[in-house]
Formats: structure tokens, sequence, C-alpha cells
């Protein structure tokens, strides 16, 4: 059978917060012969909601905070009412205990004890001492503001379970870029005077009230009723470049069906990665192997559906602890009440990270399922024969990973999507940015505001800033 052959004025590769983002700031400047790709059966990427049995989940705990005025418009225009404002509670398991995050100093203090607490202090001084050390990795830069023994306690054994590499070997960018603003004396302070602007540290933060799914599926639907087409479960497999230009992008749809869709016009969020190694006719190979120097950590959620109320009270506990694999946990009744199937139930999803190609990606469903249920038993946050189902999510480049020497790479990387003419890079995986929602939607935004040559544009999208604002 024949591909399908389709026009459009515009193509977005993703119809997560980026994609969904441009696609709806296209439509409300009245360009509505567009096509949004994906290649999940339900819109959202990473941010998407899926239900099983009643039971919601998100893929990881997400919250709605941003400093951006434009995003929280458009976040509480979409969703009103449906907008909920959630008091957080997030913990650090560690020793079999349970540390107040942000961290105070009280409870420190009772679960650390007096040796525990005067080993912080001194470290932390000892850190303030060598303030001209040389920062380089993550490490570094958490030792120099909290002290090797608050980094030993509290940051690196969980930092080590997501990315699979030692913290001496993960950029410093990253910890600039999340955890910018924080160090141990404004935690003593925040914790005395809740006045830090720190983003790590807010009390509130907002949640639609069916999971962070529907803030996406209501964008799309509005994408969908102003004329835009949404393809989901469909793949890029192949990306036409001719002297810069983007000419068309083969599809593979799920049932087989193959379309060649052309555009003016290209917007991507998949992974910058899988952009240069779709293009035909292939990229230079200095390109090629400066792409390949990139890489992303993969990711596995197991959701449970729990038959207990009142589990623990967090939102999301960060598991320092060193004897499970288990990365973090979080409780969606804390986030909604319609987040569980019915008054009885609890939804809880628990996180690991991975490698595509490790042994543990390899297990069956069930058995991850299993490992899940037993690490959950192991810390004492659920009791023994509570679950009824469990489901497990794979993703793979779910996180960019800003291994030591990334930047020269990814220099090059930029550069070379500089040069094509019409289609632009969005979002985490596009822009290789470990970022939240609103960072994503904004550069979503922004990048149309470009292409529709609006007021203040051209804007550089990879100077918006970790806390969603243009800094070109």
């Amino acid at each position: 059978m024949a591909p399908i052959k389709r026009k459009y004025e515009c193509c977005i590769l993703g119809a997560g917060p980026a994609g969904l983002g441009a696609a709806l700031e296209l439509v409300e400047n009245g360009v509505t012969d567009l096509v949004v790709v994906d290649r999940n059966s339900i819109v959202g990427g990473l941010s998407r909601t899926q239900s099983y049995d009643g039971s919601r989940f998100d893929i990881g705990p997400h919250r709605f905070y941003s400093r951006n005025g434009l995003i929280n418009q458009l976040w509480k225009k979409t969703l009103g009412g449906d907008f909920i404002s959630v008091k957080r509670k997030t913990r650090i398991l560690y020793g079999n205990n349970m540390f107040n995050y942000p961290l105070s100093p009280m409870d420190t203090f009772l679960k650390l004890g007096f040796g525990g607490v005067s080993s912080a202090i001194f470290s932390y001084l000892k850190s303030v001492l060598e303030s001209n050390m040389r920062i380089v990795s993550f490490e570094d830069w958490v030792i120099s503001k909290f002290g090797e023994k608050v980094y030993q306690t509290f940051f690196k054994g969980y930092t080590e379970k997501v990315w699979g590499i030692p913290c001496n070997q993960i950029d410093y960018e990253f910890a600039e870029q999340r955890i910018k603003g924080l160090d141990i004396i404004e935690l003593f302070k925040n914790s005395i005077h809740k006045y830090s602007d720190a983003k790590t540290l807010v009390e509130r933060f907002s949640y639609p009230l069916l999971g962070a799914g529907q803030m996406y599926e209501a964008w799309a639907a509005k994408v969908v009723d102003s004329g835009g087409t949404i393809l989901l479960n469909a793949e890029a497999t192949a990306i036409n470049n001719k002297n810069g230009y983007i000419e068309s992008i083969d599809i593979q749809t799920e049932n087989g069906v193959k379309r060649i869709i052309e555009s003016e016009h290209f917007f991507s969020s998949i992974p910058v990665t899988h952009f240069f190694s779709k293009l035909i006719p292939p990229v230079s190979e200095s390109v090629r192997q400066a792409a390949n120097l990139l890489s992303y950590r993969d990711h596995i959620t197991v959701h449970l559906a729990i038959d207990r109320r009142g589990l623990f009270k967090d939102q999301w506990i960060y598991v320092q602890e060193p004897g499970v694999k288990m990365a973090r946990v979080a409780n969606y009744n804390n986030f909604s009440q319609s987040m569980a199937s019915n008054g009885n139930k609890t939804s809880v999803s628990v996180e690991f990270f991975a490698f595509e190609n490790d042994a543990f990606w390899q297990l069956k469903d069930m058995e991850i399922v299993k490992l899940a249920i037993d690490e959950l038993r192991a810390t004492g946050l659920i009791e023994a024969g509570c679950v009824e189902q469990g489901w497990v999510v794979r993703e793979t480049e779910a996180y960019p990973m800003y291994c030591l020497g990334y930047t020269e790479p990814y220099r090059q990387v930029i550069e070379e999507i500089e040069q094509f003419h019409n289609v632009v890079t969005i979002g985490r995986a596009g822009l290789f940015r470990y970022n939240n929602q609103d960072h994503s939607t904004y550069s979503g935004i922004l990048a149309v505001k470009n292409f529709l040559k609006k007021q203040g544009s051209p804007f550089n999208l990879w100077k918006i800033s970790s806390e969603a604002e243009y800094t070109g």
C-alpha cells in the first residue's frame, strides 16, 4: 500500500507540554492547518496521566508552579476550578527515618542526633573554608553549598539512582539548574521565616483535579476543535532534508499505515539525538559523533492500586536508602482525591531509573511490580496484602544527562540545528535541557512567536532560564 501523503502548514513532533504549547499558540493565532505527531496513545508526553480501572496515575509526580505570568495565566484559563491548590508535603527516606524536605533544623537534629548534626555543621564550615575550590561536578557544587555530611546523607544516593553514574561525573550545571539559589543557610532561614524565593522550597503548588494530563488533554481538545490534527501511536522514522530545509517526515503508525507529512515549518520536541539519527541524508560524521555523546536516562514507573486509605501523607518521597532500587514514591491521593477509583483506594507510583540495555529494563513487568511492592513493604510504606493491581510504564529518553564533558558536543549540536531554515527544536528532549513543564511549554510558545514574527521575536530558545523566563 502506498504511503498516505498530506501537506500541512505546520508539523509538530511530540504531544507533550512543548508540542501542545506550540499547537495551542498556533491555533490561537489562526494557524489551524497543523498536525501533531506522538508515539504514545494519549497526549501529555512525560506529563500524561494514565487511567486503569478508574485509578489515575502520572508518569512520575508533577507539580504546577511557575514564576512565568503567561504560563500561570494559561494554566488557570484552561482548567478554571479544576486547577486546585495543594499544600506541599515531601520528605526524604534515609536510614529508616523520614526527613522533611526542605530540610528543617529541628527535624534533622531529632533524626540525625547530636553527632550527625555536629558532623554536618563541621563539614559545612570546612566547605566554607575551602570556598576557592574549583567547582566542576554536581558533587563539588553540593558539597560547596551544604558540606560533605549533608551531601552524603541527602543527595548522593538518590542522585546516583536517578542518573546511573557517580555524582562526580555529573556536570555542576545540573545542580545550578535544579537547586539554584539554595544552600544550607537558605534552608535554615527558610525554616524560620518561610521567605525564600527558591523554587524547590515552595510550600504550595497547583494541580489539575484529574492529574497532570488533564491540562494537556484540554489543550489537545482545543487544537482539534479549532481544526488541527493529532496523530497518536505514530512515530517519525525518517526526516527528509534538502539543503537545510526539512521537506517531509515519514511516519509509521501502530496499525502499519505509512504516512508522509510535508510542511512549511516543523517543531520538534523529540530527543535531539533521534532528530539527527533520523535525518536523510545523514549529518556529517563530526556532528553525528557529537550527537552520540549526548545521552538520556530511561525511566520505569510502577503504578499500584492499593486497597487502603491513609498511607503516607506526602505527595512524593525521595528514597535515599541505599538498600533499595526505587528512587521516588508518589501518593496521588495527596495531589487530588479524584485520582483514586473510590474513597477506599490509593493510587501510588514507584519510580525506577535505568538504561534500556540494563538487565533491569529487560525484566518482565510482573517482576518489576513485585520488586516495587517488596521494597515498599521493606521500607514500611505499605502493609502486606494491600496491593490489588500493578502496571508498568517504560519511558525511554526521559531525562537528558549532564555528564562531564557534555558541553562541547552540545554546542556542536546547537550550531548544527541553527543551520536548518524551517525546523526548531523545543521542550526537554528537543533542547536537551532538564526543565519543568512551564519551561517546556514556554519554549513551544516562543518558537511559534518566532515563526509568526510576533513582537519581540526572534527569541533565542536556548536563553529560556530554568525559571521559564526569557533571558535573551
